[in-house]
């Protein structure tokens, strides 16, 4: 992944400007109350996230307002993204720590990795992750039938989306609306809650 592609230009023309912007940033803050809301209601425990590839951080003050002592650890390969908000400049394939978190979230991140790396990043979000991982990536299913091509950035590696499921399968019971929980937890989904 070339983390200069990631500069200002690119953040403005995806996130910021209102002509090009693929979201709207209410978008993040529905992403945000989803998210929280159905972890509580499955009676999960969330002090602790890792944003990983975060970006400008959209999602994080929507999950200050469901979780206002929860501590956010973040990480953005692009410089500019660090510099700019202060966040820890890595990759999903450099990031080290110690740490295993409630919720994981790796969003938009994953289809700029080419194929090696996205399987690595796959195993390392696994091993961060001890209950929840919200993930989203675009698929070539997406590219194809559901985004809007002229405010998406098409300039990425295109999977399908059985690609991304097999593999995150072995570790996690697929919940839907992109959240996964860990298969090795204590938390009950029934049938017809998980996919």
């Amino acid at each position: 992944m070339q983390a200069d592609r990631f500069d200002a230009d690119y953040y403005n023309r995806f996130y910021f400007s209102k002509a090009t912007r693929i979201a709207h940033p209410e978008y993040f803050d529905r992403i945000a109350r989803f998210v929280s809301a159905y972890l509580d209601m499955l009676g999960c425990s969330i002090y602790n996230v890792l944003d990983a590839g975060c970006g400008a951080g959209l999602l994080h003050p929507g999950l200050r307002l469901a979780w206002p002592k929860v501590n956010i650890d973040a990480f953005d390969v692009s410089t500019y993204a660090c510099e700019t908000y202060g966040w820890e400049n890595a990759s999903l394939e450099t990031f080290e720590t110690d740490k295993v978190y409630d919720l994981v979230i790796c969003h938009d991140v994953v289809q700029y990795l080419d194929r090696a790396a996205a399987k690595a990043a796959l195993d390392k979000l696994s091993s961060l992750t001890s209950t929840a991982l919200f993930f989203g990536v675009l698929t070539q299913e997406d590219w194809d039938n559901n985004c809007d091509q002229r405010l998406t950035d098409g300039d990425a590696n295109l999977r399908t989306s059985a690609w991304y499921r097999k593999r995150l399968s072995g570790t996690f019971r697929n919940a839907g609306g992109g959240l996964y929980i860990r298969k090795d937890t204590d938390v009950v989904m029934y049938s017809l809650e998980s996919l």
